[in-house]
């Protein structure tokens, strides 16, 4: 009985050490070049995640991640066009990423 017990305790304590280790860490993704739309995955269930988008203008919204850790945050009237973007997401319950795509080439008029 004595080893069955510890058999199933050192099972669970795997179990438990892979959920933790395979917990996807917070990252950021573009999704449309035509205006910022943002999705962020890795998060903590329900955190209230604060999204600041810097081109050539500043912009920031608050979203809350749902019970996967995913949110979407949109901007509808920031571009990316050649100016690079930088996207910093932070949580209240310490999660942070941060996506940087660096200023392009502008062709001239």
């Amino acid at each position: 009985m004595i080893a069955l017990t510890a058999a199933a305790l050192a099972l669970l304590s795997v179990g438990i050490a892979n959920g933790v280790t395979n917990r996807s860490r917070p990252a950021l993704r573009l999704m449309g070049s035509a205006t910022v739309d943002v999705r962020g995955t890795g998060f903590k269930p329900d955190e209230r995640v604060r999204v600041v988008v810097t081109t050539r203008v500043r912009r920031a919204k608050r979203v809350v991640a749902g019970a996967a850790g995913r949110f979407s945050a949109r901007f509808p009237r920031l571009h990316t066009d050649c100016y690079g973007l930088t996207v910093t997401a932070v949580g209240n319950k310490g999660s942070r990423a941060e996506l940087k795509i660096p200023r392009g080439q502008c062709a001239s008029p």
